[in-house]
């Protein structure tokens, strides 16, 4: 009685064919192609339609192709065996001319190879893909069916094709690259004048040396063939020969199941890790238009980056026009041991960039440097301060004006002039005034090499009105004459062109 004939059993969804559509379909079996035939609207004519349509053929043609050479451990064990019976193979007392030949050879099969590629694009797209959607001029629903049904078997002979040029190229280049490195690698070791050359003489002889690429052909694989076959023993040839071959196909079938198990398991694990967290991401963050420097950039799995980018958004909202600390002058001032209580001073940052992020190309922070303006006008503008905060170069002489209010300002400047002039750029804000030789300079005449340091120009970047107004309660600060005062801090940024938008009333 015949043996029965056993059933092949098939999981269709197991199948690589099958696993390479899924990740190009975005999880669909089916694979499926649109040329936006159905949400045609008025606004859209033929060339935007077809425009649309090649547009998303050919980003659905790039993932497939991608997928096709993308790595695997299936495939890198698949590029060792080949290489190691290239090697083994190998004729290694092959001639110049042959070498010649095949290299010659390999770049004539590439040739017809890439034609052949070119030629079923050519025709798939030309008589299949063109005609139906040339048929939308005058019936969309017929176009949309051929587009649907010679979409699938074009976009398969399209990603076979462009696969097999890349394999195929790839390794014929290997093999091209080799032969011509063996050629001229052994012609500088066949030159007498070469040290290695010599040494290879003195040990082979310079016979053999110099007949190296001529004669009978050497492979490792009849060298060992040959070996096997010089044993005379007849049973321990017979045993050698046999555990050599079966040896080696076991070897290679074991690599292929270690690196499909592999493949198996970091797909599971892809896999796993999507269904629960999702793919991973990485996301570009602008916060603020106007600033496109300033950029956050986040990368993790979806399920975890969805709540951080609200996270960073808000974080931002809150703190993108804050200071986190003290805004002081440097030299501290206590009001309450000065006779007249200060009502309205302004404080003004400048800093080394001219916008956000503070950071400079070198990843350090930007130096900034703050001034006081005391008694300030009550007629102030957000432009005002603009006009009065222009640029300046900042040094390490601390300049410092006495006024007629029995306080002072002090600027860091290059030069004494440098800094006189700035202070009574901003003195237009205040009501004070410089008293006669009351400007000095305090900087380092012979400064250290740890203090010495080069001007370096700053630009504003943020001003803090601090208003005092008397306490309609007891809750405020109190001053020495038991007055109680509630305070006001108006933070503004001067670094744009035009003024904060809801910036309150300065006057």
């Amino acid at each position: 009685m015949a043996d029965a004939i056993k059933k092949i059993g098939l999981v269709l969804r197991d199948l690589a064919s099958r696993k390479m559509r899924e990740s190009s379909t975005g999880g669909n079996i089916i694979r499926s192609w649109s040329a936006s035939a159905t949400t045609t609207s008025q606004d859209k004519g033929f060339l935007e339609t077809i425009w649309d349509g090649a547009t998303r053929f050919v980003g659905f043609l790039v993932s497939g192709v991608v997928q096709l050479i993308s790595f695997s451990w299936t495939k890198l064990w698949s590029w060792i065996v080949g290489g190691v019976q290239f090697i083994a193979n190998f004729n290694w007392n092959i001639s110049d001319e042959s070498i010649d030949k095949q290299i010659e050879g390999l770049w004539d099969a590439f040739g017809g190879l890439l034609g052949s590629a070119v030629g079923r694009a050519i025709g798939w797209i030309g008589c299949g893909l063109v005609p139906a959607a040339a048929i939308m001029t005058f019936n969309e629903a017929l176009a949309t069916h051929l587009l649907k049904e010679v979409g699938e078997q074009a976009l398969d002979e399209l990603l076979d094709a462009a696969s097999e040029v890349i394999q195929a190229g790839f390794r014929m280049g290997v093999q091209a690259s080799f032969l011509w490195l063996y050629k001229n690698v052994r012609a500088a070791l066949k030159n007498p004048a070469n040290p290695l050359g010599i040494a290879l003489r003195g040990f082979f002889g310079s016979e053999k040396i110099d007949k190296w690429g001529t004669g009978e052909s050497w492979t490792i694989a009849s060298a060992i063939e040959n070996a096997i076959e010089s044993i005379p023993n007849t049973f321990l040839r017979n045993f050698v020969e046999e555990a050599w071959e079966e040896g080696t196909e076991a070897c290679i079938e074991a690599g292929y199941a270690v690196a499909g198990g592999i493949d198996a398991w970091l797909a599971m694990q892809k896999v796993a890790n999507n269904s629960v967290l999702g793919v991973d991401r990485t996301i570009e963050i602008t916060p603020d238009r106007s600033v496109p420097d300033e950029r956050i950039v986040l990368s993790g799995p979806e399920a975890v980056m969805r709540p951080t980018v609200v996270n960073v958004l808000a974080t931002h909202q809150m703190l993108g026009n804050r200071d986190v600390g003290v805004l002081i002058n440097g030299t501290p001032v206590d009001d309450y041991v000065r006779p007249n209580f200060q009502e309205r001073y302004l404080i003004i940052e400048f800093k080394e960039k001219q916008q956000p992020p503070w950071v400079m190309p070198d990843g350090k922070r930007a130096r900034k440097r703050q001034v006081t303006i005391p008694d300030v006008k009550r007629d102030l503008t957000w432009d005002k301060i603009k006009l009065a905060a222009k640029l300046y170069t900042s040094g390490q002489k601390l300049v410092t004006a006495q006024l007629n209010n029995g306080r002072q300002m002090q600027v860091y400047a290059n030069t004494e002039n440098e800094g006189l002039n700035k202070i009574e750029e901003l003195l237009a804000l205040s009501t004070a005034e410089i008293v006669p030789n009351g400007v000095r300079d305090s900087g380092y005449t012979s400064p250290t090499a740890r203090r010495r340091e080069q001007p370096y120009i700053v630009y504003p970047s943020k001003a803090v009105l601090v208003w005092r107004r008397r306490s309609d309660d007891l809750q405020g600060r109190e001053d020495l004459s038991d007055r109680v005062w509630d305070e006001q801090r108006i933070e503004m940024d001067l670094w744009p062109e035009n003024e904060p938008i809801n910036l309150p009333v300065l006057g």
